[in-house]
């Protein structure tokens, strides 16, 4: 990919919704938060900062997982925030939890996530550049 590579194309439809078409032809929708003129039917961009956060562990971890030969029969995440007073920056701190099940051991799963926090989510670096990231995991049987 090249610098001049189109990477989202912005579409704007009326009554603040943007459809956005990523370089594979998926689109998604957008709009403001309701304070800003939404209509609360789409997610916002903050939405989907914190999705593609998610994303980007939950991708790394699970596959990592998988990689060291574990299988996981479920997999969720809870993102919890703390916002920030100051203008400049979304949140002050950003908590994860991670629920699974499946043939996987506590220590597997709390360095996978750990190295999906600090080493291999480029969503994650960027995060950890204005903000703090804690987390937490739950095995359920």
């Amino acid at each position: 990919m090249s610098e001049n590579d189109t990477l989202i194309n912005m579409s704007y439809k009326g009554e603040m919704q943007f459809v956005a078409e990523n370089s594979t032809g998926c689109n998604i929708s957008l709009e403001p938060p309701a304070f800003m003129g939404g209509s609360g039917k789409a997610p916002n961009p903050i939405d989907y900062l914190v999705t593609a956060l998610g994303g980007c562990i939950g991708f790394k971890t699970i596959m990592d997982i998988s990689g060291k030969g574990f299988k996981l029969d479920s997999f969720s995440m809870k993102i919890n925030g703390t916002k920030s007073k100051s203008p400049s920056r979304l949140f002050d701190k950003l908590h994860l939890i991670v629920t699974l099940s499946g043939d996987v051991d506590d220590l597997t799963v709390a360095e996978t996530i750990e190295n999906a926090v600090m080493h291999t989510c480029p969503i994650a670096a960027m995060f950890r550049e204005t903000m703090e990231i804690t987390w937490e995991h739950n095995i359920i049987e």
